[in-house]
């Protein structure tokens, strides 16, 4: 499986091509331009949505079936997936941008000792300045 970039995985999430990413490892059917219909195990989606699927029925426009073990879809030949009617639309956009651009967790930072000493500067300076306060407000 090839490595997928920061440009590739933005043309995913920017699209519609995240609603059909839903469908992934799920059985579902995919309508061809020719009249054809594809029912199987979606596999993978691809950011240009490409599908490749497994487990295959391919049905033609005459009515005969066809059984395949793998079957690659290119995009362009596309032209409706089947989407279950209980799959709310907006959240599983939303899983999929969330599965696609995880939120970064901050590591936390070692001090170095130029910085740490700035630090404890500031600490002193207000207490100091504290201390100065509560002298002012006596008098």
């Amino acid at each position: 499986m090839e490595r997928k970039t920061r440009r590739m995985k933005m043309k995913t999430v920017e699209s519609l091509v995240c609603l059909v990413k839903s469908v992934e490892n799920q059985y579902t059917t995919i309508d061809l331009q020719n009249e054809t219909s594809v029912y199987g195990l979606v596999k993978e989606v691809d950011c240009d949505m490409n599908v490749t699927l497994c487990d295959v029925t391919v049905t033609d426009p005459n009515g005969q079936r066809y059984s395949c073990d793998n079957f690659f879809l290119k995009s362009r030949l596309i032209r409706y997936v089947h989407l279950s009617q209980t799959v709310d639309v907006f959240q599983v956009m939303k899983d999929v941008i969330r599965k696609t651009f995880p939120p970064r967790v901050k590591k936390p930072t070692a001090y170095s000792l130029k910085r740490k000493k700035v630090m404890a500067r500031q600490e002193k300076l207000k207490r100091e300045v504290q201390n100065m306060n509560k002298e002012g407000s006596k008098s």
